[in-house]
């Protein structure tokens, strides 16, 4: 009987031990693992292929922090956007969605739906404070990324203070943005995402970043921008490490598209869906939550990132999501997940041009392109994508077409909210990024993008000759090579027409096209804002308003408008009129510096001074006013003159710090004895007289001098 007993202890023992093990299994793999509760950190990296990136096999290139993190951290060696357009990529990264559902299918011409929900939204629970620092127009919080975040920081007028709409700002400016608002965070549990775009067309890196073999390739040139940004990403981690907070903050480092060099014909992105399009970095660090050095061969997707991060920190998924969780990849133990089908689209060469739609997928290494005429690839053999075995294969290519068809039937999720009309505005800027070409036009053809792009090259070519050919009658040219290629006018040639009168200094041309544009395309406000722009140079206002008029009947919110009004109104000398105007443009860009001196300038003629100094102190909490020494000292003088010394000389001083020069100082100076602190206004113009003397005036010197003569070593009047 005992011995009956003893075994049943031993049984009831040993069961004990297997559940304990089946359970630390359990935990091992993830069931009931402790949520990471650290901050987080997301750095997009826009325009930035796989490649282009030393650790990515980017031969002879200089990322060494984004080599760093990836060797610290995991590697997604083949990560893919579902789209090379920027806002409808970072939209699949945000929503853990593709463009079929989500519905931002282009640029500008969509806003993601309030109905989605982004990473922002589904932390704000989890108690993150929330940040975003984006550098392009394509991001504004107008296009609704902006979802969930406490603070999105979408202002990208310039420090310099000209009179321009910048549409990016650079790496040095984001990462002194983020600098600035983690100083400020610091003891919050946050949540930011920091967008870099340096390597987006034009290719302009600094000087120092400018050392490839040849300085003129725009590859090399590329490949500056993606060193001068990786340079910056360091900037960030030196942040959180001298702030102590690196420890504690999960990294994600990720391309939304890349960029092409001709390898296809395409020269940037947007068109094709071929790797060096699609390909992008992907990054997982942590010091202590993730397994360091690992490389992940997998495909993976953008819209797999959101559904890691839930994981990992353990927040409640939802039924929504299309991608999945990639933890099971770099997780020790745990079980790697069914292959799955990843799926493609570029839907600008239909929009924008009017050829076919461009979709695809992925099954394993085998990628489908849907074109009229159809594109099969086997990327291991075949990764550059240069054998199409469309018709080698036929039977594979009609399985994957009709899984492309179940796919995008199964997925698409039709949201009649996310459209939305370009406003004027936004086809200047878009253009400016060429990412429009035209509006859309009536006619529409199948036209294989192939085919397409090789079309547009040739009219790139032949109006890039044009500009070069004598001064003589250039219509009949332009007629018969529209006539031999079967063109027809579209917004986008009328563009290319007027730029080429105008650089040929043909103003009546100029006037002219834009004319026959409006009359052929009314419905497109993009000729109209660029006529009233003609007239206002030919200080044509009555036609600048008048036209200026005609836009806000199709477009209200339509800011460039406003402000061309207002300058017209303005040269009219009717002030009133020009407020008015100006202040309708505040409303739909409050944050735009340029218009804020443009709408203080125009208040300073009317003599409201109350007014201009509820500007001005608006103005000196901005950051980027803050680096002008220029401005400030104008400010500073505006402000000595209406009695308030205090800020005047605060802000004095702060040129005499960004930017030493005798005038600064002398100015302090003066400004100082007002306030009766006479030690430091001596100090200050002994400064401007035995520093700087050659940089005053005559008249200058003499009142120094002057003004020292009166102050007595301890500081009373004499």
């Amino acid at each position: 009987m005992a011995g009956n007993n003893r075994k049943s202890r031993f049984l009831w023992l040993g069961a004990v031990i297997v559940l304990l093990v089946l359970a630390a299994l359990l935990l091992f793999q993830g069931k009931g693992r402790k949520p990471f509760e650290g901050n987080l950190l997301v750095i997009t990296l826009d325009t930035t292929r796989a490649d282009s990136l030393g650790v990515y096999g980017g031969a002879g290139n200089h990322t060494p922090n984004l080599d760093r993190l990836a060797r610290d951290g995991i590697m997604f060696k083949n990560c893919s956007t579902p789209v090379p357009l920027t806002l409808p990529a970072h939209a699949s990264l945000f929503t853990g969605r593709t463009p079929l559902a989500h519905q931002v299918r282009n640029n500008g011409r969509y806003a993601l739906a309030p109905r989605e929900l982004t990473l922002a939204e589904r932390l704000k629970p989890a108690d993150f404070q929330s940040y975003a620092v984006i550098a392009s127009y394509v991001l504004l919080g107008r296009f609704g990324l902006n979802q969930g975040f406490d603070e999105y920081d979408d202002s990208l007028d310039s420090y310099k203070i000209m009179n321009s709409y910048n549409t990016e700002i650079t790496a040095d400016v984001v990462s002194g943005r983020f600098h600035a608002w983690l100083s400020k965070h610091k003891e919050d549990r946050f949540f930011a995402w920091v967008h870099f775009y340096d390597p987006h067309e034009p290719y302009a890196p600094p000087e120092e970043y400018r050392a490839g073999p040849d300085e003129k390739d725009p590859k090399s040139l590329y490949l500056g921008e993606v060193e001068f940004m990786d340079h910056h990403v360091g900037k960030i981690l030196e942040d959180l490490k001298a702030q102590g907070l690196l420890a504690n903050t999960l990294l994600v480092v990720v391309g939304d598209h890349g960029e092409a060099f001709a390898e296809h014909g395409e020269k940037g992105h947007t068109i094709f869906c071929y790797e060096e399009n699609l390909r992008v970095p992907l990054i997982f660090f942590h010091e202590t939550l993730l397994p360091k050095n690992v490389v992940v061969e997998e495909r993976v997707s953008l819209v797999d990132i959101l559904p890691t991060l839930l994981e990992l920190y353990d927040l409640e998924r939802g039924e929504d999501l299309q991608g999945r969780s990639l933890v099971p990849l770099f997780r020790p133990g745990a079980k790697n997940p069914p292959p799955r089908p990843l799926y493609m689209e570029s839907l600008y060469g239909f929009e924008e041009m009017g050829w076919a739609p461009l979709t695809g997928i992925v099954e394993g290494d085998m990628k489908f392109i849907s074109l009229p005429r159809p594109e099969l690839y086997d990327l291991r053999q075949d990764p550059r994508e240069r054998a199409n075995l469309y018709e080698a294969r036929p039977d594979l290519a009609r399985r994957l077409k009709e899984q492309l068809a179940s796919f995008i039937s199964s997925h698409t999720e039709f949201q009649s909210e996310t459209k939305r009309a370009l406003t004027a505005e936004d086809i200047r800027q878009l253009q400016s990024l060429g990412y429009i070409s035209s509006h859309p036009g009536q006619s529409r053809n199948n036209r294989d993008p192939k085919d397409g792009i090789v079309l547009d090259v040739k009219v790139n070519e032949f109006f890039k000759a044009l500009e070069h050919v004598p001064s003589r009658d250039i219509e009949g040219d332009i007629d018969r090579f529209l006539r031999d290629n079967g063109i027809d006018k579209s917004p986008a040639l009328y563009a290319r027409l007027w730029r080429l009168y105008e650089k040929r200094k043909i103003r009546d041309k100029v006037v002219e096209t834009l004319r026959e544009a409006i009359a052929a395309f009314p419905e497109e406000v993009g000729s109209q804002m660029q006529l009233a722009q003609v007239y206002s140079v030919m200080k044509k206002y009555d036609l600048v308003i008048s036209l200026g008029r005609q836009i806000l009947e199709r477009d209200p919110a339509n800011p460039v408008a406003h402000i061309l009004m207002g300058d017209a109104y303005t040269a009219l000398q009717d002030f009133d009129e020009a407020q008015a105007s100006l202040e309708k443009a505040l409303k739909f860009e409050p944050e735009n510096i340029s218009l804020l001196i443009k709408y203080a300038e125009l208040l300073i003629t009317q003599e409201k001074i109350p007014e201009v100094l509820k500007v001005y102190d608006v103005l000196i909490t901005k950051e980027d006013i803050l680096k002008d020494h220029e401005f400030l000292y104008k400010l500073a003088l505006f402000y000595a003159k209406n009695g308030n010394n205090r800020q005047a000389e605060a802000l004095m001083e702060r040129c005499c710090r960004l930017h030493p020069s005798g005038r600064y100082y002398f100015y302090r100076a003066v400004i100082l004895s007002r306030l009766e602190d006479y030690e430091a206004a001596i100090k200050s113009m002994r400064v401007a007289l035995e520093q700087y003397a050659g940089e005053l005036s005559s008249d200058q010197r003499a009142q120094a001098e002057k003004l020292l003569r009166s102050l007595s070593p301890g500081g009373a009047v004499r």
